[in-house]
């Protein structure tokens, strides 16, 4: 074994909560890039949805793909800082810059120099976050190598997305509905949340200075043993599909969402945040729940209770209409408890996969594994957003128009994109997940092993 596995170093509550504060940026980029993107990309620039979708698909697909390159990257860097830390600095200022110029396309541009703008901005704005985002997720399972630990640890990073998300949802819609127009307004939204994302980034990379860390020599391994050795990691790639139709849907939920309280309920795009928000605090509340539930029953068996409850509480939203728009309140508030748990249990439950490849390879590749897991979550975001604006171009809808100007058959499309499409999408999800079978008892006898190993 050519690697240190241990640290003299604990894992203090300080570096914990510091680490997760880089998630609130991370939370704020891809709640405004899912949920309000394709909003500013159709409404603010008149782009039509067809081709906002391309434009937005293009850099999601890139930043989706290099997420395991950038991974392996960070598993063989040496630096005095560590493996993941110096990529939490650069990263976080090149991709909070750059996201504030996303929402800087000129207005009076024709269609095709807006749709090459934005495309151009999102895809550097993507390969700066990569490189931010899939080292500091790797950095979980290298700070602490015990089964319940990275629960906890998990759960804090969980609770930060679920404040950066309510952040986000609270004052992103105020700051973009201005009376000045949403290209003034759009243009505010990514001054201020690109500085927010710079800062928290900042903080991470500061307070993880002490943190545990997991050293090793720079190793040589071609790109086609690397994915050859991730297809055997049984546990991984059972988790990887359920995750993947799990982001579908959540994809397509998040990109839907202003549409259908705008254009189906008839409420101004303000009330996004106000909606949102509901499930945003039910989720940070009902976190902590979850990894009790964790420990009582297992990951798996809260993993599968979570999805029951989020594709069920999917199915209400095709009755409502704007007399029964304030039953969304409850509804989202539900789904955000679940939703808590859908979070959690596949974040916590990927870590562990890393010492299931390491007793089958002898190798280390949190990095290469969390880069697999980030372009799986990627992937099946930027799909389901994709697919939202393809299916809204399918039944009709015209950007820039009023919601009382839309059809009929467009209000249904947003009806059914926001419904139908993510409970399918989370059944799914269901079918696959019982077959994982990394339990706390089989993870442990794996440590065991590799404990054993490493001595010899």
């Amino acid at each position: 074994m050519n690697q240190n596995r241990s640290s003299p170093r604990e894992l203090t509550s300080f570096a914990s909560i510091g680490w997760a504060t880089g998630e609130l940026g991370i939370a704020a980029y891809v709640g405004i890039t899912m949920s309000f993107m394709l909003f500013y990309s159709t409404e603010a620039l008149g782009i039509s949805p067809f081709w906002a979708g391309i434009a937005l698909l293009i850099p999601r697909l890139w930043d989706a793909f290099i997420d395991p390159f950038v991974g392996a990257i960070s598993d063989r860097t040496q630096s005095r800082m560590g493996r993941r830390r110096p990529y939490l600095l650069f990263g976080a200022l090149t991709f909070g810059i750059a996201f504030a110029l996303i929402f800087r396309a000129p207005a009076d541009a024709s269609e095709l120099e807006k749709i090459l703008y934005v495309t151009i901005l999102y895809l550097i704005t993507s390969t700066a976050f990569t490189f931010y985002d899939v080292p500091y997720s790797s950095m979980a399972a290298e700070m602490t190598t015990e089964y319940r630990e990275r629960t906890r640890l998990t759960g804090y990073k969980m609770m930060a997305a679920r404040l950066g998300i309510l952040i986000t949802i609270l004052v992103a819609p105020g700051i973009f509905t201005t009376p000045e127009g949403p290209v003034v307004g759009f243009a505010r939204l990514g001054m201020v949340f690109g500085t927010f994302m710079v800062l928290t980034g900042i903080v991470a990379f500061i307070t993880t200075k002490d943190a545990p860390q997991i050293t090793r020599k720079v190793e040589r391994v071609g790109v086609k043993a690397e994915y050859k050795a991730l297809m055997a990691n049984q546990p991984l790639k059972i988790l990887w599909y359920a995750f993947l139709a799990q982001n579908l849907a959540i994809g397509a939920t998040a990109t839907t969402l202003i549409y259908y309280v705008v254009f189906v309920l008839k409420l101004p795009p303000v009330m996004v945040g106000t909606f949102a928000t509901t499930g945003a605090v039910a989720a940070t509340i009902a976190t902590p729940a979850w990894v009790w539930i964790s420990r009582r029953y297992g990951k798996r068996e809260a993993y599968i209770g979570a999805l029951v409850g989020a594709s069920l509480l999917s199915l209400p939203a095709l009755f409502l209409s704007p007399t029964t728009a304030w039953l969304l309140f409850p509804i989202l508030g539900l789904a955000g408890m679940f939703d808590a748990g859908n979070q959690l249990m596949p974040n916590a439950m990927v870590a562990d996969t890393i010492e299931y490849d390491e007793l089958s390879t002898g190798q280390r590749r949190e990095g290469a594994i969390f880069g697999t897991w980030a372009f799986c979550r990627k992937l099946g975001m930027a799909g389901g957003a994709f697919f939202v604006s393809m299916f809204l171009g399918f039944f009709g809808f015209q950007g820039g128009g009023a919601p009382d100007a839309q059809t009929s058959e467009a209000v249904s499309g947003i009806r059914l994109a926001y419904s139908l499409v993510p409970f399918t999408l989370w059944g799914v999800a269901l079918l696959i997940i019982p077959r994982y079978f990394l339990t706390e008892e089989r993870f442990n006898a794996i440590k065991a092993e590799i404990a054993e190993r490493s001595s010899d």
